[in-house]
């Protein structure tokens, strides 16, 4: 004999229905949301639960009921793939600063130095060919200043790119600050709701994608449903209190105490290599080939003999060995007659040979010293080829792991059309059915009701 449990039982799965329908569409709506992840409705069975009566015996209650909403999201997954986000961030990044630095040095193009040391050297034969020309050696003074130059720009270019990277760093400190701010504010949030609020799970989800990315923070999850976020093994999120950092002399450093960050990862850890290894290793480098080009051409040059018979002048200022300070010394800046071509010895029975161009060609030859300049500006450059290609590789490689990664976290927690229409329609007609018990009943009751005579009295 049909009863009012049934009622309450059908009523159970109408709204069990209906609560799934809610969820279906709310997952269909946020399908391209970026960080969203698919929710789904937890139903348990009601069972037979003995309930007492008002008159005898026991009744029982049947039916459905929402436990609550879950997400779909694995800890471990989503854990890999923003570690794995963080380095192919890294890797990319430093791909495109050693491109740059690789780009400071065009080769081989008439525009590098390699070109303009040839250049340079060439003058130098053409001075020993006839040392008593005034256009050779003018010439000669120009090529040298066109050296020099071109040293200047590549320097001043290398600075350049540190100095952005500085500039970056402060930037960035400043969204590492924001992002930590935001993180502890929805852990307060999600603490004070109990029940959970997975929207806001997304949010932070996605918050601490972004802190990996720029610092490749980690985070902890606590049992109250809170994240502890971590930065080189340091607390910059704490629940609800955080952490500052500074990043405005281009290392990113704890306010509180001034250590530095250290960040394993991320954008941090690749501006912080370029300002203190890269860039530095690079001028370092480049300042060698202007300290040797300076160091061997005044060993020659200064005890040769000029035009005027005069010796002990320096072709370059001896004081200036780095490619940014590298100049003419004010003994043949404008004076083409200082330059010392003659040597101080002869095979002859003459000597000096003031228009020999004996020194000269010795100067030239320089350009095949196995230690000279130009071997170390293309041991720079061979140097710098392989590291800007290895940079390269490594970025390609760390994308597509990367990649993977975040497909992998995708499988679980991306939202299925198909499948979210297959819920949708299984959902309609539970709804449908449920909606034709509650009717069957309601006709059974009132026959019932009818035939007993209880709708009279």
């Amino acid at each position: 004999m049909p009863s009012f449990s049934s009622l309450n039982t059908a009523f159970s799965g109408l709204n069990a229905q209906r609560r799934v329908l809610d969820i279906t569409a709310h997952n269909v709506a946020n399908a391209a949301t970026p960080g969203y992840h698919r929710q789904r409705a937890d139903l348990v069975s009601l069972g037979r639960k003995p309930v007492s009566g008002v008159f005898s015996g026991t009744s029982v209650t049947y039916g459905v009921d929402v436990q609550g909403v879950s997400r779909s999201y694995d800890v471990m997954l989503a854990s890999r793939a923003m570690r794995e986000t963080a380095g192919s961030t890294q890797a990319d990044l430093t791909k495109t600063t050693m491109q740059t630095v690789e780009g400071i040095f065009p080769e081989p193009t008439d525009l590098g130095l390699a070109h303009q040391l040839d250049v340079y050297w060439a003058s130098w034969t053409d001075v020993a060919n006839d040392p008593g020309s005034a256009a050779a050696r003018t010439q000669l003074l120009e090529n040298a200043q066109t050296l020099t130059t071109n040293l200047h720009r590549s320097s001043a270019d290398l600075q350049s790119v540190a100095d952005a990277s500085v500039v970056r760093m402060g930037v960035l400190a400043t969204e590492v600050n924001d992002i930590a701010s935001q993180i502890a504010n929805l852990n307060k949030s999600i603490n004070a709701t109990p029940e959970g609020n997975l929207d806001m799970l997304d949010q932070r989800d996605q918050l601490m994608g972004k802190m990996a990315q720029l610092t490749g923070a980690t985070f902890r999850q606590t049992d109250n449903g809170e994240i502890d976020v971590y930065i080189g093994g340091r607390n910059i999120v704490a629940g609800t209190v955080t952490q500052q950092v500074d990043g405005t002399t281009g290392t990113l450093t704890w306010v509180n105490g001034g250590n530095p960050v250290n960040p394993p990862s991320g954008e941090a850890a690749s501006i912080t290599a370029t300002i203190t290894d890269v860039i530095p290793r690079y001028k370092a480098l480049l300042d060698g080939v202007a300290s040797t080009l300076v160091t061997t051409v005044n060993a020659v040059h200064s005890v040769g003999y000029d035009q005027t018979g005069t010796t002990g002048r320096n072709f370059f200022d001896p004081a200036n060995l780095t490619a940014s300070s590298i100049s003419l010394s004010t003994d043949v800046a404008g004076q083409p007659a200082n330059i010392a071509a003659g040597a101080p010895v002869l095979p002859g029975p003459t000597a000096p040979g003031v228009l020999d161009g004996e020194q000269a060609r010795i100067i030239a030859q320089l350009a095949d010293s196995a230690t000279g300049a130009d071997t170390k500006y293309q041991q720079m450059i061979t140097g710098l080829a392989v590291e800007t290609r290895s940079a390269s590789n490594r970025s390609e490689i760390q994308s597509q792991v990367a990649d993977n990664a975040n497909r992998d976290a995708d499988s679980v927690g991306a939202v299925s059309i198909d499948e979210e229409m297959t819920n949708l329609i299984a959902a309609q007609r539970g709804f449908e059915a449920n909606a034709r018990v509650l009717t069957a009943v309601d006709e059974m009751i009132g026959y019932l009701i009818e035939r007993t005579g209880l709708a009279g009295r």
